[in-house]
């Protein structure tokens, strides 16, 4: 039986987190350089929306550099390992 190499979930999930990274990342830079009174909003000075913007980056960033497509990895053998002994069960 030849085995089937697929993308992994995790490859996309990457790319998703890293999509919505950037663009919450975007939507709040104006804020971010803004002195414009607006309206109240607690801890404000925070600027959460940048921080979460840069953590989901880097989170995507990390899944797209460990499922990389062609790039062998252990945690895809733990995948592997887990739907063949899923097979196997089955049978």
């Amino acid at each position: 039986m030849e085995k089937e190499h697929g993308l992994s979930i995790w490859f996309f999930v990457g790319g998703m987190l890293t999509i919505y990274g950037i663009i919450i990342l975007i939507a709040n830079i104006p804020a971010f350089s803004s002195r414009i009174g607006s309206p109240h909003v607690v801890l404000e000075r925070l600027h959460a929306g940048l921080w979460w913007g840069i953590l989901l980056i880097l989170l995507g960033a990390l899944f797209l550099f460990l499922h990389w497509p062609g790039k062998h990895s252990i945690l895809d053998d733990q995948d592997h390992k887990i739907l063949s002994d899923n097979e196997e069960e089955k049978n």
